[in-house]
């Protein structure tokens, strides 16, 4: 059940992001502040939804839910909780949720700034931001999800997915594989998210850069 919550914040998510775009680019184009703020909005949600999804991985990730091919591959009975929740970036699949969250944080926090003399760039910075967002969150739903399920089927085959397949039984088992030795130095615990803070943190000027683009083509006029 966790689980499903998690994956389904990543679709909500992913389809706010996709309403964002699209609102952000007409309410540029018809100069409508309405669908502008819209958008904002949009980007403000995902904020929180991802916050929700990363929740339910921590705690699939403490719990030991060793059913879930992701957490039975970086925990273990014998982790400490703060390997555990470090785990949330031991893996690539995780890596990418907190990959996204940081987006989302960073993104929504620019545009909670006063937008009174620049108005004419914020839906082009929610487009550019949103976009990016949701290309990994695409990634994660579609190619590295955290939340698949580890399945045996009657022929005696194991398979990881989403959904139970027919005939099928979920796969549980006493203890993971454990969190990859170097990953659990302390500085191997901070490295991957002070990386990450700095890789993220680009797409903001980025995405400020092509708003400037934008407003110089005159891509805002309808």
């Amino acid at each position: 059940m966790v689980a499903n919550f998690g994956y389904g914040a990543l679709l909500v998510t992913f389809l706010i992001a996709i309403y964002g775009v699209f609102a952000a680019i007409y309410g540029a184009r018809k100069n409508s502040p309405a669908w502008v703020e819209s958008a904002r909005l949009a980007m403000l949600l995902t904020f929180p939804l991802i916050t929700l999804s990363a929740l339910c991985l921590i705690y699939l990730l403490v719990t030991g839910a060793y059913e879930l091919e992701y957490v039975a591959s970086v925990t273990s009975n014998s982790m400490p909780i703060y390997l555990r929740i470090t785990a949330l970036w031991g893996g690539q699949a995780g890596s990418l949720v907190f990959w996204s969250w940081l987006m989302s944080a960073f993104a929504s926090a620019v545009t909670l700034r006063k937008w009174q003399r620049d108005r004419e760039f914020l839906p082009w910075v929610i487009v550019v931001s949103l976009i990016t967002l949701a290309f990994f969150l695409m990634l994660v739903i579609l190619f590295e999800n955290p939340f698949t399920r580890i399945w045996q089927l009657p022929t005696g085959e194991f398979v990881v997915r989403m959904l139970q397949p027919a005939n099928s039984i979920l796969m549980t088992q006493a203890d993971g594989r454990g969190l990859n030795p170097l990953l659990r130095h302390p500085g191997m615990i901070i490295h991957p998210p002070m990386l990450y803070l700095g890789f993220v943190a680009f797409v903001i000027p980025y995405a400020l850069r092509c708003a400037g683009l934008g407003w110089i083509l005159g891509l805002g006029s309808g």
